[in-house]
């Protein structure tokens, strides 16, 4: 199975670095899980969040925020609109699902009304 993440929300904070205290070089985003098949695509309802700073290159975790980190980091997520969780079928599943219906239909005539194909 492939994995992607649907970008929800990216964010420039103009907060400074914990690490290297530049200013606008925090990076918040907010990610959703998908998971690809051949039969089906599954969105799960978990979100991913993380903080990085594009100049130090540096993850900034929840431990190292600032209050005011922590605020503006709580605005945004109220902001993000996440994507329903749930599958959907894709076609092959559909044909394959169709067939299988199609040969579980045959074999029943076959198999117990034969005095229709009696000459």
């Amino acid at each position: 199975m492939k994995t992607k993440y649907i970008v929800l929300k990216e964010a420039v904070l103009n907060n400074n670095c914990p690490e290297c205290y530049a200013k606008e070089s925090l990076l918040l985003s907010f990610r959703q899980k998908k998971l690809f098949s051949k039969l089906f695509i599954k969105t799960k309802g978990e979100i991913i969040e993380s903080m990085d700073c594009k100049k130090c290159d540096t993850t900034i975790f929840p431990g190292r925020w600032t209050d005011d980190i922590e605020r503006v980091y709580s605005y945004h997520k109220k902001t993000i609109d996440p994507k329903k969780s749930g599958i959907r079928f894709t076609g092959l599943f559909y044909i394959l699902f169709a067939l299988m219906l199609l040969v579980i239909g045959v074999l029943y005539i076959f198999l117990y009304h034969q005095e229709l194909f009696q000459l």
